[in-house]
C-alpha cells in the first residue's frame, strides 16, 4: 500500500526527530561518561585491596602531606594520609584552624617555639607553598588587616601548652606568629592527642652532621630505623579505547598511530597517547597568545571541571606546585597515601596545563595505585647521614640553605620495561628551601643516583 504524501512527510519528520535525539544522547555519553572504576567516594583511601577510589569532584588537594604529633612526654608520631587516624586527626585540626581571628597576627618572629615546653604540639606539612593570604582564604580566617600576606608558607605549627598558638613557616626561612588558639580548640586537640594509640609513636634521633658542612632547622630529627619490608604495587592501567570516548567528541574521525612503546589516537586537533608503562597524555591545539597565565584559583576551577568530566580524580592526590608560564599555568599533583607505611610519588603523577583562556591544553597522569602490600623480605636501609652525603653533590642547595625536613617514605616508580609492575621502594626525602632530593634508602654497595626536584 502506497503512503500518501502527508503520511510520508510525517514518517520522515519522525525519523529526523529520532536521529536528532540519538545524536544528542551519544554526545552526552561522550562528554559526560560514566566513571571508569567506581562512583564518587568521600572516604579516605585504603591500600588494603579496596576498589580504586575515583571522584568526580576535585578531592581536598590542600590537605597536609603528613601531620607530625608531639605528645606531652615529647614522643613523636607521623600520621600519613590513608590511615583512619590521619583522617580523624585532620578533621579535628581543620575544624580548629578554620575561621581563626588573625586580625593582629601574621607577625614576623625569630623562631617558632616548636617542642619547647612539656605540652602537645602539631606540625602540618602542607603539600605546596602558598601565600599567607591564600591560606587565609582557604581556611576562612578573619583578616580585615593581614600583615605579611605575600610570604610563602608550607608549614602550620600548633602549640597546645599554656599559651596555645598557631605559627607559620615556609621555604624562604620566614617564621610568623598567626594567632592565639581559643581554649575550646586547644582542649579538643590536646585531648585527641592524649588518646592516640601509643603504638603510633616511634623512635627518632638528631642527625650527626660532623664533616657534612650542612645546617639543619632547629628540632629536626629523623626516624631511627634500620630496615623496612619490601613492598609490592598493583596499579590500574588505563585502556586506550575506553579512554577514547572521554577525549574525542567525534569518534568517526579518530585514527590510531602505533609507536615503538606507545599508541596514540588523534582527530587532527587532539592527541591522546598511552605508553607501555601506563602513562596517559593528552594534548590539544591552542593558539599562542601574549596573555597572562590564569591565577591559581582560575586554573583549579578549569582543571576541576575538565578532569571531573573525563573519568574523575584519584582521591589520594594533593597539589604540589603551580607554575605560571607564558600564557598558561601548570598544575602538578602528587600521590600521598598509605595506611601502614607512607607511600608517595614524585611531583607530576598528574599534570594539568590550563591556558589563559581557561582551556585545558595538556593533561598527563600515571596509572592509579590500586593496592600496596608490605610483606616482602626486610630491606636494610642506608643511614640518613649517608643519604645526605650522597645527595650533596647533586643538590648544592643542601649546603647553602638549612635542611627543613628529612623523612622516610615508599616512593612509587614506573617500570623500566613495558609490562613490568610499578614498584615502591624506601626513600629518604630531603627538603631545603624549595629543593627536594629523593635518595633511594636501600643499602647497596653502589647507591642509586639521587633525584633532585626544584
Amino acid at each position: 500500500m502506497k503512503l500518501t504524501f502527508r503520511a510520508r512527510e510525517a514518517l520522515l519528520d519522525l525519523l529526523l526527530v529520532l536521529l536528532v535525539l540519538t545524536s544528542l544522547l551519544l554526545s552526552v555519553r561522550i562528554w559526560y561518561p560514566e566513571p571508569l572504576f567506581s562512583g564518587p567516594d568521600t572516604t579516605e583511601p585504603s591500600l588494603q585491596l579496596q576498589p580504586v577510589p575515583i571522584m568526580r569532584e576535585m578531592p581536598e588537594i590542600f590537605r597536609p602531606e603528613r601531620v607530625v604529633v608531639l605528645n606531652a612526654e615529647g614522643s613523636r608520631a607521623e600520621l600519613h594520609a590513608g590511615s583512619s587516624t590521619y583522617s580523624t586527626s585532620w578533621q579535628r585540626i581543620r575544624k580548629a584552624l578554620t575561621g581563626l581571628d588573625v586580625r593582629g597576627g601574621a607577625a614576623l618572629i625569630d623562631q617558632v617555639p616548636w617542642g619547647e615546653e612539656a605540652a602537645p604540639a602539631l606540625e602540618l606539612h602542607l603539600p605546596t607553598a602558598l601565600l599567607v593570604s591564600q591560606w587565609a582564604d582557604l581556611l576562612q580566617w578573619e583578616t580585615p588587616f593581614l600583615r605579611n600576606g605575600s610570604i610563602l608558607v608550607d608549614r602550620v605549627i600548633v602549640t597546645l601548652g599554656e599559651h596555645a598558638a598557631v605559627y607559620l613557616s615556609g621555604p624562604p626561612g620566614f617564621h610568623l606568629f598567626l594567632a592565639d588558639l581559643p581554649e575550646a580548640q586547644r582542649s579538643a586537640l590536646a585531648g585527641h592527642i592524649e588518646h592516640l594509640d601509643p603504638a603510633l609513636f616511634g623512635q627518632y634521633r638528631e642527625l650527626v652532621l660532623d664533616g657534612l658542612g650542612v645546617t639543619v632547622s632547629p628540632g629536626l630529627v629523623v626516624p631511627d630505623i634500620a630496615e623496612l619490608p619490601a613492598a609490592a604495587v598493583v596499579t590500574s592501567m588505563p585502556d586506550l579505547r575506553e579512554e577514547e570516548v572521554r577525549y574525542f567528541p567525534d569518534l568517526s574521525v579518530v585514527r590510531q598511530i602505533d609507536e615503538h612503546d606507545a599508541r596514540s589516537l588523534t582527530d587532527g586537533r587532539r592527541l591522546l597517547r598511552l605508553t607501555g608503562s601506563g602513562l596517559l597524555q593528552y594534548r590539544t591545539a591552542e593558539a599562542s597568545a601574549e596573555t597572562a597565565a590564569p591565577t591559581l584559583e582560575r586554573a583549579l576551577e578549569a582543571a576541576g571541571n575538565w578532569v571531573g568530566s573525563r573519568g574523575g580524580w584519584p582521591q589520594d592526590v594533593v597539589l604540589h606546585r603551580y607554575v605560571r608560564d607564558a600564557g598558561f599555568g601548570q598544575l602538578a599533583f602528587e600521590v600521598h597515601t598509605g595506611a601502614r607505611y607512607p607511600v608517595q610519588s614524585l611531583p607530576g603523577v598528574m599534570q594539568v596545563h590550563v591556558s589563559a583562556t581557561d582551556r585545558v591544553i595538556y593533561f598527563e597522569r600515571t596509572p592509579t595505585v590500586a593496592n600496596v602490600t608490605f610483606d616482602g623480605d626486610p630491606l636494610p636501609l642506608m643511614p640518613p647521614e649517608a643519604a645526605l652525603a650522597h645527595a650533596l653533590p647533586a643538590a648544592p642547595a643542601l649546603r647553602t640553605e638549612p635542611i627543613r625536613a628529612m623523612y622516610l617514605t615508599y616512593l612509587l616508580k614506573p617500570p623500566a620495561d613495558a609490562g613490568e609492575p610499578w614498584t615502591a621502594e624506601p626513600t629518604w626525602v630531603i627538603q631545603a628551601g624549595q629543593t627536594e632530593v629523593y635518595v633511594n634508602a636501600v643499602a647497596r654497595e653502589y647507591p642509586l643516583p639521587p633525584k633532585v626536584v626544584q
